[in-house]
């Protein structure tokens, strides 16, 4: 018994090195309301639902604090919203712009296909930043078979397994322990375990690494940028994935090793 459908994240896993785009946007949207946020507090929750996120933050206390001296109130659903669309402006705009196709990605989908894997995207980016990093990657000649945003749904977003319950049902996949999920954050991992699928943490290009400007890797040393790639598979590790890898050139000896056990099982 052999996988038949790998689903990948779009930022950190096979998009948008360090997830920073969202990280940016939400930096540039909180500002846009006068607001500074740590940085640790924004990456605490990136990978679920950007709402949801942007209602996390709100409630921080020291936040609600600031906020409630600059607009005589704490904040409200519509104050939600009002950053949200910060944040959506900010993304579609300049965000989009920055997002990137990581190096290991067009290999690996290639992969895939030569194997008869299909292929699918959970995300929670919007619907139309998911579009358009779908025609982004058209562009290159990737092709992945199936793409769902949480804002597609009307469902819950991850951990929940919506998502993925989607792609696997339209694939007529029965058993999901022929599904592979493969994402950089921990919530996305969990996403995942409930659908019942295997789980692959990847790590190099993780918000786990806690990157706050492009190419900011350049400037590091080895041993930091070691130390953060150590960190950033041990955050991953946490979820209790099946498998850790440091990026998407290890994932077809991953999927051997799978076939070969499962093969060895009957």
């Amino acid at each position: 018994m052999s996988i038949r459908l790998a689903v990948f994240d779009l930022g950190g896993t096979i998009v948008d090195r360090y997830s920073l785009s969202s990280f940016i946007a939400l930096k540039y949207a909180f500002k846009r309301k006068r607001i500074n946020v740590h940085n640790n507090l924004i990456y605490k929750d990136m990978g679920i639902n950007k709402r949801k996120h942007i209602e996390g933050i709100l409630n921080n206390k020291y936040i609600k604090r600031n906020w409630f001296k600059l607009y005589g109130q704490y904040p409200t659903s519509s104050s939600v919203m009002s950053v949200y669309d910060e944040f959506i402006t900010y993304q579609i705009g300049e965000g989009i712009k920055n997002i990137e196709i990581l190096p290991e990605t067009k290999k690996c989908i290639q992969w895939l296909k030569d194997n008869n894997i299909s292929t699918g995207v959970t995300t929670e980016f919007s619907r139309p930043i998911m579009s358009a990093l779908r025609e982004k990657l058209i562009d290159e000649d990737i092709h992945l078979d199936k793409y769902v945003s949480s804002t597609c749904l009307g469902k819950p977003g991850r951990p929940n397994p919506h998502m993925m319950s989607e792609i696997i049902n339209s694939l007529s996949i029965s058993n999901p322990q022929r599904v592979i999920k493969i994402d950089d954050t921990c919530v996305g991992l969990l996403e995942g375990k409930n659908a019942g699928a295997l789980t692959i943490g990847v790590a190099k290009w993780s918000k786990n690494m806690k990157m706050t400007e492009y190419n900011q890797e350049k400037n590091m040393t080895k041993e930091e940028y070691v130390e953060r790639l150590k960190n950033s598979r041990e955050a991953l590790w946490s979820a209790n994935p099946d498998y850790v890898i440091d990026s998407l050139d290890e994932l077809p000896r991953i999927i051997n090793h799978i076939n070969s056990e499962s093969d060895q099982s009957y």
